[in-house]
């Protein structure tokens, strides 16, 4: 006969096993993460060091941990415990953390792994393996497409009443994963174009754009440089130099400039060789820059247009190594400075031009004649694109098709459905080489939401890191002088405000005072305004702005800036308050 003492001694025993099982299966499943995030480490290591039987080894490693972790979390019984109060809901999080993992590590590391085996000889004399790119494609495809499953794995959960320890390390992933997903996403558009892009069905021939950020414009820097590339089959050869000076100024400005693009930008956009990326609209930009190539060399038609900044290409010396050029050591960690700030000690324009078309030879050289580390490279490709300073801007139909709707392109867009974007770009006003001594920086708060619109604050803060004594040392070609009103070492810049499609801007102060709007124009759909800024050493200039979306734009949403001398993304994101 079972007696009530003895049943009660039962459930006591079943409690105690149960409470042993739940915590030998946590303390597991917590082994099994940490040994995938030391895997995760070891395969960084590997990779960087170029050892493949070392990343071989974590990778296995990897996928042994994340399926052991999966599998704990994934029956009945842990079902059971998420929904207990208090630690439910970081259970269900470690639960989709070792789901998302698992599916990451066994259908992705692996065949990642192997792409990276194939890129060694995939750019040798100058010319890139056509067919190995083509090859390389599914292989990306199929790590895109897990990399947004296990993307949306971990998304989909509320990680902010997880415990302090796990959330952040909940939200590393979420982060760490999704930044990897869009990269792959572009990543395969890039390889579904790159053939044609690399004349696999035709020689092409582009502009290449060397922009330098110590002369700020809304796409990253002044194009002084600029460089005539031909592609066939693979094969790459730079086949003609100069620099912004080779190209006549107009009267008139050239490259249909519209009444809207003279109200915010002015004529000088259709000018002058060094202003049609005072627009942040990259192919907008290109459109105009043929415009000015057509006049010069009628006989040479362009296929598209590329551009990067000279921060982008400290990116790149990650993967080339340093490069020698007009007596000059270049590296990834001294290139920003050197050509930003050192070479305007000579103060001859034509020897600067000189060093800049030598170093723009020189990094060519290095990139197409086999790269030291290629991985390196392209993950400084990689950043480059996400932050916005490299740029590819074709004319032919079936390219301009394939990099819709990428970082890539760098347009900017009319309709970003229900997410609200704001972009924010800045030129420089002065005549001067002071952007490289500017620093800037905007934060955003959706304040309400009232009719399906959104009220965003936003706050835009510029100074400069040089004292005025430092800059009255400098030469007045980087200062610019007294002129445009301005004391020496101050510069002036356009702020130039893009509203969300539907949407407005209804209120705009520079410290604090209460400035009048300007008249609102439209460009690409989209309500647009330009603010002058003066800057000096002594105080930061704020400038804050209050923008309305447009009507169903209720999701989280983006401002996005122009990138600055400063290495890091010019996007910050900001919750819907709807």
């Amino acid at each position: 006969m079972v007696t009530r003492r003895r049943f009660l001694s039962v459930v006591a025993l079943l409690l105690l096993a149960a409470t042993a099982w739940t915590a030998w299966l946590t303390y597991q499943t917590a082994s099994d993460l940490k040994t995938a995030e030391g895997a995760v480490e070891r395969i960084r290591a590997a990779v960087s060091a170029g050892d493949s039987g070392a990343r071989e080894e974590a990778a296995m490693d990897l996928v042994l941990a994340s399926h052991a972790a999966r599998q704990r979390t994934d029956g009945m019984w842990w079902s059971g415990l998420t929904r207990l109060p208090f630690v439910g809901d970081d259970l269900e999080g470690v639960k989709s953390l070792s789901a998302s993992l698992d599916l990451v590590a066994s259908e992705a590391v692996v065949p990642l792994g192997e792409t990276m085996d194939n890129l060694d000889s995939l750019v040798e004399a100058g010319r890139v393996d056509i067919q190995k790119l083509r090859d390389l494609g599914p292989k990306l495809t199929s790590a895109r497409d897990t990399f947004a499953l296990a993307s949306a794995m971990v998304t989909s959960q509320d990680s902010s009443g997880y415990a302090g320890a796990f959330r952040s390390r909940y939200e590393k992933y979420v982060l760490e994963v999704s930044d990897l997903a869009q990269d792959l996403r572009s990543g395969a558009k890039a390889i579904d174009v790159l053939p044609s892009l690399l004349g696999g069905s035709g020689t092409r021939q582009y502009l290449l754009i060397f922009e330098n950020n110590a002369e700020i414009r809304a796409t990253g820097g002044l194009p002084g440089s600029w460089a005539l590339v031909r592609v066939r089959d693979g094969k790459i050869q730079m086949i003609r130099q100069g620099a912004a000076s080779d190209f006549r100024q107009y009267d008139k400005p050239i490259g249909n400039i519209t009444p809207a693009e003279q109200a915010l930008f002015g004529k000088e956009m259709g000018r002058f060789f060094q202003d049609p990326n005072f627009t942040p609209d990259f192919p907008r930009a290109a459109e105009v820059f043929n415009a000015f190539w057509e006049a010069r060399y009628p006989s040479s038609p362009i296929d598209g247009v590329v551009s990067l900044d000279v921060v982008a290409l400290s990116y790149l010396l990650e993967g080339t190594g340093p490069i020698q050029a007009a007596g000059l050591t270049l590296s990834a960690g001294t290139v920003v400075e050197q050509l930003l700030s050192l070479v305007y000690q000579e103060q001859d324009a034509a020897k600067q031009d000189e060093v800049f078309r030598q170093v723009a030879r020189a990094t060519f050289d290095s990139m197409t004649s086999g790269l030291a580390d290629p991985v390196a490279f392209i993950e400084g490709v990689t950043t480059a694109v996400n932050e916005g300073r490299f740029r590819v801007a074709p004319f032919v139909d079936g390219d301009i098709d394939a990099l819709a709707n990428t970082q890539i392109l760098g347009e900017l867009p009319e309709d970003s459905g229900t997410s609200p974007r704001v972009d924010i770009a800045l030129n420089d006003a002065t005549a001067s080489k002071m952007s490289y001594y500017l620093r800037y920086s905007t934060s955003v708060q959706s304040t309400s939401c009232t009719g399906g619109r959104q009220e965003l604050s936003i706050t835009t803060t510029l100074s400069q890191i040089i004292s005025p004594m430092e800059a009255a040392e400098l030469p007045d070609y980087v200062t610019g002088g007294s002129g445009l009103g301005v004391q020496t070492g101050e510069q002036l810049v356009r702020l130039h405000v893009f509203a969300p499609k539907g949407g407005s801007i209804s209120e705009t102060r520079i410290n604090g005072a209460a400035v009048a709007t300007p008249e609102l124009v439209e460009v690409n759909g989209r309500p647009a305004m330009t603010l002058i800024v003066l800057i000096d050493s002594f105080d930061d200039a704020v400038v804050s702005i209050q923008v309305q979306s447009g009507k169903g734009q209720i999701g989280d949403g983006t401002v996005e800036m122009t990138p600055s001398v400063v290495p890091g993304s010019g996007e910050i994101q900001f919750r819907a308050a709807c």
